[in-house]
Order: structure tokens, then C-alpha cells, then sequence
């Protein structure tokens, strides 16, 4: 199964070919000992991954109280203030609504604004599926003014397949499911997560408490200046664009009158209506609901190569290593006496100079542990906390 944006024909696919397992290091004595090193806790040396959290189970006054604390840290949080509107869309979720609205408009369904309004709920509701779940109250809580000639301007078009008194007296107990023959098979290639947003944003801005008790006409213009807008909440829009989407009857007149009253709402900024094009901005109070473009990638953390990349990997580790084989031996024994258990590569990496794991040339510092061991110096490569001196290193020193 593969699914595809709106804006990309990359397929995708929906689950990975095989699933990572989580890795644990297997319990030792020399994990345990470092779990419980008290000279680790003293360097702040983190508690490996895997290893089970060993404490003492709490007491029931013991979970008490740190209850009562976390009500009491709750209580005296600042309280965050509440945004207003709806929430932003990015990209993907924007260009989704646009579409909508733009194949709404293309294809003339509804012919007024009542009745364009529940087009585009319906539309958003029922853009992978085909069909739009619709209950008496959703079709109240649209505010239309005859509710029954709406649903029935769609359905005698053959856009919407249901009947008027199936949706109006719908019960959440008995669902009204209102087909869509125009969308069947996901026309838009959309996943639930960006027809959801994109549908919730709708619903919020037209229930805006600004838009409360509006009527639909221009809770529609409300809604689709913001929806054109660019990140920066700029709109420059033709006035003839604005008329057909919202299916206004007044012409361009009518989008001027019901801008300007955008205006006095402070929901607009900055209107300026000349040569068949409307320029505006959006306020403080609307410029959340701008599209929000994808944040730049976070470049991987990865430290620069430290080796010469065009000399090969086992020259480069024996350059590296050269000759401190006893050297790299007593350090790990000395950690050893100290701790009680052994290193980790990451730490005699750092202490001897060689790529860390994160570097691209980190295969260097896999070899020299590898020649390590081979020589007899290190042992124990192969056990978590286990890294110890080898037979050589006591050869070295009798």
C-alpha cells in the first residue's frame, strides 16, 4: 500500500519493509558495576540504555507525596495563554484545502453561499472515503438559512447522495451518511491526518467568536482570505476569484462591502480594493491562521572526519594507533582499578584522540579496536562495561 501528497508524486510507503527491534545490552557483572559506580555518578556518567531502573519500590506515602507535588507544581504553572482561532496549517494540509475549495468552485457545486458551505464540509469530511458522516446538529451548528434548500440544491445536482430530512433529523445514534459519488477512490491522494487539519480548521474559523452569529456569506469570505494568504499573511486576490468561490450573488460590490466589515472586525488589515484585485493583510488576531511553511531540515549530528578519507581505512588506524598499544592497555587498566568495571569505546576514544561514533570516518576507530584485540592488548570488546587489559599487556609488564 503506497500514498501520495498532494503536492509530491513520490510514493511512499505506508510501513516499513522490517521494523527495528530495540536493543538492550544483555546483564554482566561489569553492567552492573557500572550501574552502581559511584565515581561514574560523581563525573556524571549517564546510566546506560537498557538497563533496568533499579529502585526501591515507593511506599504508599512516598507516592503520595509526590502526587500532592505534582498537583501542587500544576497549580502554581503559569497558565498559558489561550490562542484563538484555528490552529496553523503547513504546506501540505494548506494546498489540500486549496484544491478542495478550487474543484468546489470549478465545478459550481452550490450556487449560493448556504449552500457552497456545506459543499466544502462535506468535501473535506468525505475526501478519502467518498462519502460524509452528518448529524442534525452539524447541519444546525452550519447556521444556514434554509438548511432543507441547501441540501436539496446538492442533491438534485447529483453531487451529494442522501435526502434533506436524512440529514436534518440524524441522530449521532443513526448517522446520516451522505454520499459523494465525485470523490470516490481519494481523488485528492491525501492521508486522514492532513484531510482531519485541514477539515478542523474550517470548522474553527467559522466558528471563530468573531464569526459567531454572521451570516454565511461572510463567514466565507472570512474563511478564505486567510486560506490564500502566503506564510507572511499577505492575500492579493482577484475580486472575480473571491466572488466565485464563496459563491457570492452581489458581485464584486458584495466582496468589498463584507471586506470592509472584515476590517472593523480586525480580522483584515491594510485593505486596498483596485483594477479587480483585493490586497490585504492579516491582523494579530487572524495571522495565526497563515499557512506555515515546513521548517528547514535539522542538518545530522555528525562530527567532521578527522581522517584523510583518500588513504584507506587500515593505514589510517595504524597511523593512529602506532606503537601506543601499551599505552591504550594501562589507561584501560587504570580506568579499571578506578571504576571496577571497564570503559566504553566512546570514552578511550575520546581519551586517545581516534573519530567518535558520530563521525563519518568512525570505521577507523573500529579497525583500531579490532587491531587492539588481535594484538592481544584489549579484551572483552564484545561484553557492555566489559573492556579489560589483554595477555599482552601483561606480558609488557611482568
Amino acid at each position: 500500500m503506497t500514498q501520495r501528497t498532494v503536492t509530491s508524486d513520490v510514493h511512499v510507503s505506508s510501513r516499513p519493509a522490517k521494523v527495528p527491534q530495540p536493543r538492550f545490552h544483555k546483564p554482566n557483572e561489569d553492567l552492573a558495576a557500572a550501574m552502581e559506580c559511584a565515581r561514574c555518578a560523581e563525573l556524571g556518567i549517564s546510566t546506560p540504555p537498557g538497563w533496568a531502573n533499579r529502585r526501591k519500590p515507593s511506599t504508599k506515602k512516598e507516592r503520595k507525596r509526590k502526587q500532592l507535588e505534582h498537583i501542587r507544581r500544576q497549580r502554581e504553572a503559569p497558565k498559558k495563554p489561550h490562542k484563538p482561532g484555528p490552529l496553523p496549517l503547513n504546506e501540505l494540509q494548506s494546498a489540500f484545502l486549496r484544491e478542495v475549495w478550487a474543484y468546489l468552485t470549478r465545478k459550481a457545486v452550490g450556487d449560493d453561499p448556504d449552500s457552497r458551505l456545506l459543499a466544502l464540509t462535506c468535501a473535506l469530511r468525505g475526501a478519502i472515503k467518498g462519502y460524509a458522516n452528518m448529524t442534525g446538529q452539524d447541519v444546525r451548528s452550519l447556521r444556514m438559512e434554509d438548511a432543507h434548500a441547501a441540501l436539496t440544491t446538492l442533491i438534485s445536482s447529483g453531487w451529494l447522495d442522501t435526502t434533506p430530512e436524512r440529514a436534518i433529523n440524524a441522530e449521532p445514534s443513526n448517522i446520516a451518511r451522505c454520499g459523494l459519488p465525485d470523490l470516490q477512490g481519494n481523488p485528492w491522494d491525501v492521508g486522514n491526518g492532513v484531510r482531519s487539519r485541514a477539515s478542523g480548521w474550517v470548522t474553527r474559523s467559522l466558528t471563530h467568536k468573531k464569526m459567531r452569529k454572521k451570516p454565511n456569506r461572510l463567514r466565507l469570505v472570512a474563511a478564505y482570505l486567510p486560506a490564500q494568504a502566503d506564510s507572511d499573511g499577505h492575500i492579493r486576490l482577484p475580486v472575480d476569484e473571491v466572488v466565485a468561490a464563496c459563491a457570492l450573488t452581489g458581485g464584486p460590490d458584495e466582496v468589498t462591502e463584507l471586506a470592509e466589515w472584515l476590517l472593523r472586525l480586525d480580522w483584515i488589515q491594510d485593505l486596498r480594493v483596485a483594477d479587480g484585485t483585493l490586497h490585504a493583510r492579516l491582523t494579530e488576531l487572524t495571522m495565526p491562521m497563515a499557512p506555515r511553511p515546513f521548517p528547514p531540515p535539522t542538518p545530522p549530528r555528525a562530527a567532521p572526519a578527522t581522517t584523510p578519507a583518500e588513504v584507506p581505512v587500515p593505514d589510517r588506524a595504524r597511523n593512529l594507533l602506532a606503537g601506543r598499544e601499551a599505552q591504550v592497555a594501562r589507561w584501560v587498566a587504570d580506568y579499571r582499578d578506578e571504576h571496577g568495571h571497564g570503559p566504553s569505546w566512546a570514552m578511550v576514544s575520546d581519551e586517545f584522540g581516534w573519530p567518535p561514533r558520530q563521525a563519518p570516518d568512525q570505521e577507523v576507530t573500529r579497525e583500531i579496536f579490532r587491531l587492539l584485540e588481535e594484538g592481544g592488548w584489549l579484551t572483552g570488546l564484545g561484553v557492555p562495561f566489559g573492556l579489560r587489559p589483554g595477555p599482552a599487556h601483561g606480558d609488557a609488564n611482568p
